[in-house]
């Protein structure tokens, strides 16, 4: 008695030219597809990185101020660079629309938050 392996080998049989599926451009979920290669170069995130980690020891220092400074204005530019440049920009995560929204958003929604708190007290 002939034994079938697995449901390929009962295509592969029926078809011959059976190709396994291939990965799709997005998840199930209708997400864009990422790859590590097509995303932003190493040295902007290295910048921003470094923009950040001086944000954080300038607000252990007591200076709060300019540290969401620093973080905001590093993430309109960030944003700004994304709109002007497009595909050419250094820094991709989504898509140009997609990243410059939330970068311009996170720029602007940390000085509201800081000032709005500052209102406050």
């Amino acid at each position: 008695m002939r034994k079938l392996g697995s449901i390929a080998d009962a295509d592969k049989a029926e078809n011959p030219d059976f190709k396994p599926p291939q990965p799709s451009k997005s998840s199930g979920r209708g997400h864009p597809f990422v790859s590590e290669a097509q995303e932003g170069r190493p040295i902007c995130e290295g910048i921003i990185f470094l923009v950040v980690l001086i944000a954080a020891l300038v607000a252990f220092l007591g200076y709060t101020w300019a540290a969401t400074g620093l973080v905001s204005v590093a993430a309109l530019v960030c944003g700004a660079l994304r709109l002007t440049l497009k595909d050419r920009s250094p820094w991709k995560v989504r898509s140009v629309p997609f990243d410059a929204f939330i970068s311009i958003a996170l720029g602007i929604g940390l000085l509201v938050t800081y000032f709005s708190i500052q209102l406050l007290l």
